[in-house]
């Protein structure tokens, strides 16, 4: 693809948050580039103006609006040869007045002095009209001096302003410089709270210590460690160095799980089928104790806490038991429940915070808080030979806890949404309009424009520089001088070397002209193809901005790409990170299309409007006795939709909504 088609591309994935910050940034760059004033947009163009925008925007009604994958290699040249040729064109029609050569050469050297025009002349005249007052020119500009605001300037209040919030590691830290700890338990410290998840745990899981051993996340937990493209290629890579260097595509057709296991026998120096009859857990430990030096057998015999200790003691070349005593420590910080190990350990450290003392409720978390999480409230009384009162008072108790205490005091980024297209309904129809922003305003800079010479223009100059470069060489003593003062130009004076860099000069301006051009151009065609592709789904979901999203229609990315003549890759990027504003609220383009489930009457219903109605039925459900989803099942049913149990369960846990015997509200 040409770097044109590049841009084009890269423009249609962003949003319009992404576009602004781009355009700031081209701006920086290209000295070609502004944002026009608001007034001047409100101003007609003259006849002029508009043809040379023309000139400058006009998209080719030769190439289509969006960006398929059939856009052939010719019409982008022919179109890179168009560009090219306009390019010229305008810029011979704006400097023909302009000519270096012949009488209008030595008229302008006559008179390039200023103050040797006479009064009243046509030259003196022009120069007046011309001439331009700086004083008006920057008048409502910003003043450099520092003066006191006027009285209908905004005074800022210091109360207005607030501090940053702390997040968890910096608490943590600024608590751990107060303590005790000094000297290797404060290197100590350091690790472990550098170590914290988000949530405020010392994560104790067998993947988590062999990362903090340094094995590579796409070892260890692959589906977490980015695409996947990007991960097979990192295995690939790794096995290939591990075998000598081989090359890496020798390895293109393996798949990922059978690239963990030879890398792990590399590791661990065996063989690939003994490392395929290990279950995970064996490996983990396997790779922890190579590191560590130390035997297998000894490792497996502790628990992943007491391992935990050992990791830590080994990364921090010290021992467990000091490892566990700065913990210790760490563990009497806020928010209580930090440094905790696993959800038993930090439900205890509150319970012993706030001096509780029940001994149902410490054997619960010992020995039974899965089957408490599960509310088998009869099994846990009958295994502790107590009532199920005292159990369900020890569930009261610790559902007032904080499972997740670092959570309170993470910092999360605020994620703001711009819509990038607005749909208003306006006298019973509904328009589309985008928010362009900075875009809107985006040309090029006249002055910037004004400076550049045509193409016939340089070559004639550097004639000129080079015929006369013997009569500047023997008359080189005061040259400079009398160049000057009979108002030579500036190539002639100083000889060659200077028509060369003034020729670099405007080779420069050419390709920064062009860059313009072309990002104007391409950020045109990304509005006219959001528009079209929001258009067409809005046009498909009218029945949801009429009446709501249980009226969703099922649409795949076929559907619209078919209704704009488009590419299907074309619409997926169209609806990547882009949100519409409705009468309904604001939504990502891809909340529209979904799969459908056959209804009845023949029709497909959505299945964003099957989990609309299920949510609405829970949240409306009886908490004492919430539906099963066998319940739900059946209601959907009665209602129309062909929907089975599975399938309810299935929507349920994308909602992340408990089963009912989680629902069921205890007292």
């Amino acid at each position: 693809m040409t770097p044109q088609m590049q841009q084009s591309i890269q423009l249609l994935q962003m949003n319009s948050m992404d576009l602004e910050t781009l355009i700031r940034d081209e701006m920086m760059e290209n000295p070609f580039l502004e944002v026009g004033d608001e007034e001047e947009n409100l101003h007609t163009e003259s006849p002029d103006e508009a043809g040379e925008a023309a000139a400058e925007l006009q998209v080719s009604d030769d190439q289509p609006a969006g960006l398929s994958d059939e856009t052939s290699k010719a019409a982008e040249a022919e179109a890179t040869v168009e560009d090219t040729e306009a390019f010229e064109d305008f810029r011979n029609s704006e400097y023909s007045s302009s000519s270096t050569g012949g009488a209008e050469a030595d008229g302008a050297e006559e008179h390039s002095d200023p103050s040797s025009l006479s009064e009243g002349s046509e030259d003196f005249q022009h120069m007046a009209d011309t001439d331009a007052n700086w004083n008006e020119e920057f008048a409502d500009s910003d003043t450099a001096s520092y003066v006191n605001p006027s009285g209908d300037e905004e005074e800022h209040d210091f109360t207005t302003y607030t501090s940053a919030k702390e997040g968890l590691y910096d608490s943590l830290m600024r608590q751990l410089r107060l303590s005790i700890l000094a000297g290797k338990n404060y290197e100590i410290g350091e690790f472990i709270v550098g170590s914290l998840d988000n949530d405020g745990y010392l994560d104790s899981t067998l993947s988590n210590q062999a990362l903090i051993m340094g094995y590579p996340q796409e070892l260890i937990v692959p589906d977490d460690a980015g695409p996947v493209e990007k991960v097979d290629e990192s295995l690939r890579r790794l096995l290939a160095k591990l075998h000598g260097g081989e090359n890496p595509d020798a390895f293109v057709g393996m798949k990922r799980k059978e690239l963990v296991l030879r890398i792990t026998a590399d590791f661990l120096k065996s063989t690939y089928d003994d490392v395929a009859s290990m279950k995970r857990e064996e490996q983990l430990v396997r790779l922890i104790a190579r590191r560590m030096k130390r035997p297998y057998d000894e490792l497996a015999e502790l628990s992943p806490n007491d391992l935990m200790l050992e990791t830590i003691a080994f990364r921090t070349r010290s021992t467990p038991d000091a490892v566990f005593d700065v913990l210790e420590i760490i563990q009497e910080f806020e928010p209580t429940g930090v440094g905790a190990r696993d959800l038993a350990e930090c439900l205890r450290l509150q319970c012993e915070e706030k001096e509780i003392r029940n001994r149902v409720l410490y054997e619960v978390l010992d020995n039974h808080l899965e089957d408490l999480q599960q509310k088998r409230f009869k099994e846990i009384a009958r295994a502790l030979n107590v009532a199920e009162e005292a159990v369900m008072e020890v569930f009261n108790i610790l559902s007032k806890l904080d499972p997740k205490p670092g959570s309170s005091t993470t910092k999360d980024r605020p994620q703001y949404i711009q819509p990038d297209v607005f749909v208003k309904k306006i006298d019973g129809k509904y328009l589309y309009f985008l928010n362009e922003g900075d875009s809107a305003r985006l040309k090029v800079a006249s002055n910037y424009r004004r400076l550049m010479l045509s193409k016939a223009e340089r070559k004639e100059a550097a004639a000129v520089a080079q015929g006369n470069s013997a009569e500047n060489a023997a008359t080189s003593n005061g040259a400079s001088a009398n160049g000057a003062a009979a108002g030579g130009t500036w190539e002639e004076v100083a000889g060659p070397s200077a028509a060369a860099i003034m020729q670099m000069d405007q080779a420069y301006a050419s390709e920064k002209f062009k860059n313009a051009v072309w990002l104007i151009r391409n950020i045109e065609k990304r509005k006219s193809t959001i528009l079209r592709v929001t258009e067409a789904i809005m046009e498909y979901q009218k029945e949801f901005l009429d009446k709501g999203i249980e009226h969703l229609r099922p649409l795949t990315l076929r559907d619209i790409a078919e209704r704009v003549s488009m590419h299907e890759s074309t619409i997926a990027r169209v609806t990547t990170k882009k949100y519409v504003e409705t009468p309904r609220g604001i939504f990502e383009l891809k909340f529209f299309f979904s799969s459908g489930l056959e209804t009845d009457d023949g029709e497909a219903a959505s299945s964003r409007s099957i989990k609309e109605l299920l949510t609405q039925m829970i949240e409306a459900e009886e908490k004492k006795r919430p539906l099963s989803d066998q319940k739900i099942a059946d209601v959907l049913r009665q209602k129309g939709f062909q929907i089975a149990r599975r399938t309810v369960a299935k929507y349920r846990e994308q909602l992340k909504i408990l089963p009912a015997k989680l629902r069921k509200e205890v007292k």
